[in-house]
């Protein structure tokens, strides 16, 4: 079914409301483990920073959000250590992880850039950097940057992408773990 024009979508109705009962308030702690339920792909961005070289870090919020134009988002701590890099970055790209790409996901998991590998990367579109033998890439000019909470949420408008049809199933991250999709 298409999407009706906005000046002919139906209004829905407003639904209050109510406050939660004090057993189901909301705890940071409770609030991430049930998070944590929700199965995740797990991508790497990558950028080069100011100065030159490659920066990247692992991340499971990668989001895709529109069509037109072509959007994706995710989220970036704002006590990341290279938070400026990332969050003033004109251009990055994400690395979709497949399911054997694991030690990669951890390695860039880690703060900062200590265990970063350039021999891990190659150019992409635009010579924005990417992991070699991911599932798929996607290259993004920044679109928007929004505060978050804890979080600052960065939009990328996509001006390019690849797919690695050889490449195997994604990696996954639920409960605080890597995994696999069964067969």
């Amino acid at each position: 079914m298409a999407a009706q024009p906005a000046a002919t979508r139906p209004t829905l109705p407003e639904i209050p409301l109510t406050a939660p009962a004090p057993d189901i308030l909301a705890e940071t702690r409770a609030f991430r483990q049930l998070m944590g339920q929700f199965a995740t792909g797990v991508a790497v961005i990558s950028l080069v920073p100011p100065g030159g070289g490659v920066s990247a870090m692992t991340i499971n919020s990668l989001v895709s959000v529109s069509l037109d134009p072509m959007l994706v988002s995710w989220n970036l701590q704002n006590s990341a250590s290279l938070y400026a890099a990332y969050a003033g970055a004109d251009e990055f790209a994400f690395s979709i992880l497949g399911e054997d790409q694991q030690a990669l996901a951890r390695r860039y998991a880690a703060r900062g850039d200590s265990s970063l590998e350039a021999d891990n990367f190659e150019a992409g579109p635009r010579g924005v950097p990417v992991l070699r033998g991911a599932i798929a890439h996607i290259v993004c000019r920044r679109f928007a940057v929004h505060p978050a909470g804890d979080h600052t949420l960065i939009l990328g408008q996509v001006h390019g992408m690849a797919l690695n049809p050889a490449a195997g199933r994604p990696l996954l991250f639920f409960s605080g773990r890597f995994g696999e999709m069964a067969p």
